[in-house]
Formats: C-alpha cells, structure tokens, sequence
C-alpha cells in the first residue's frame, strides 16, 4: 500500500500538470503536442492504479481487515470524501461478529490513571496540556458565568497572564476604556446574535489578531467565550508554496 500511495501521488501530480497546460494551451502547436503525449500518459497511469487497487489492494484489504474495522470505515469515508461519486446516504451497516478493535475496546472499558476519554481520542492530562500550550497561539476560556477559567502557557506569549486571574470575572481583566465592547461582545455570544468577533492590533514588529469564540454545546447553548491571540505578521510575510517533501 505504501508503493501504491507514492505512486497515486505521482499520478496526481501528473494530472495536475496536464491541467495546467490546458489551461494555459493558447493553440501552439509546440503545446499541443506535448499534451498530446502527457493525456495518453496520465490515462494509462491511472487505468493502471484502478486495476492495481482492484486486484491487490481490496482482495488485501477484505483478507487483513475485521468487519468492525469495514464498519468504522464505512461510518467515516463521509469525513475524508469520495473520489468519484458520493452517495446520497451511507446505508447504516453493522457488522455480525461481535468483536472489538483495541481503539473500541479503549473507548468502551475504564480509562487508565491520568487518561481523559475524547470524543474522538483518548489523551493522557499532561498531553493535553502540553498540547494546549504547544499551539502557536494564546488561548483564554471565560465560562458562561463571564469568569476566566483558563489560559494556556505558551513560552512567548502575547498577553502576559497570571494565574490570579483564573476566578475572577473577565470585566476586572481588561481595561476600563474597552469593558463595554467585551461586554457587548459576551452579550451578543448568549443572545446567539453572532459566534465570533476579530480585532487586529500592531505592537512593535507584531501584528496581532484578537478572536472571540462563543463556545457552544452540541445543543446550541452557550458555554463561555474562546479568546485566540496570535502574532499573523510571520504567516503574512509567507510567499510561495513549500511542501513537506521540501524539507
């Protein structure tokens, strides 16, 4: 499978040569016989792959494969998309056997000490914070009551913070001058009026942006507001493409 996704790359990237060229053909002959030799190409590349995925990749796949590992595979190919058609609905199949992947096994048993259970993983506590601080951005969580709950502790922070503010009501936290645009802001987030509010500031070489999340649960209903801080002045200066393969 490894040698067939490098390969698939190399057809993607053959496809995406072939497109370019068309696009910019403006009926030079030079042109047009380059394309004339670079479609055949591609075609017979790709009838290649779909004979390969055919014939070794499924027959492989159905042999190494549980009916709980076809079953979850059925559940999310929504999340990673379709290549050619994407049905209307997934009929809900459920596998007969009864036996469990290690992930399901994990997911329905007792957590391990230090473990937290997600929606979609299974985190020790230290990973999530370590996580949480590791992100290239400042994040502050006020609940739903306006109190600060929590900020994470990257090492070049924006905005300094200091854990006495966690317990104390977000209005205390910000200059007297700009209260009433936080307030109006929180206010907007209960009445579900808007779910986000950006600012963008310059201090010194840094351009900062300011966004305001309404956190809400699955149900719609407020749970507390989401502040991102982030210096976008290194992301603005990016120019050009560089892959991971440039590394």
């Amino acid at each position: 499978p490894k040698v067939m996704w490098g390969v698939d790359d190399e057809i993607r990237a053959q496809i995406k040569a072939v497109r370019q060229a068309v696009a910019a053909w403006s009926g030079q002959q030079e042109m047009t016989d380059a394309l004339r030799s670079q479609v055949p190409d591609a075609m017979v590349r790709v009838r290649e792959m779909i004979f390969k995925e055919e014939n070794i990749l499924l027959p492989l796949a159905q042999e190494t494969l549980s009916e709980s590992e076809w079953g979850r595979i059925a559940q999310e190919s929504s999340d990673i998309g379709y290549c050619l058609i994407k049905p209307e609905s997934v009929y809900p199949w459920r596998p007969k056997a009864t036996e469990a992947t290690p992930d399901e096994n994990a997911a329905s048993g007792a957590m391990p000490e230090g473990m937290l259970r997600l929606p979609s993983g299974i985190l020790k506590l230290d990973e999530i914070v370590r996580l949480l601080d590791t992100l290239p951005f400042d994040l502050t969580f006020v609940d739903a009551e306006d109190t600060v709950r929590y900020f994470s502790q990257g090492k070049d922070r924006i905005f300094a913070r200091t854990k006495a503010i966690i317990g104390r009501k977000v209005i205390h936290c910000h200059p007297p001058a700009s209260v009433h645009v936080v307030e109006r802001i929180l206010d907007d987030f209960k009445a579900g009026r808007r779910d986000q509010a950006d600012f963008w500031i310059h201090m010194g070489p840094r351009y900062v942006l300011i966004r305001y999340y309404a956190v809400r649960d699955e149900n719609s209903a407020y749970l507390g507001t989401l502040e991102v801080t982030q210096d976008i002045a290194p992301i603005q200066a990016i120019t050009g493409d560089k892959r991971l393969l440039d590394t």
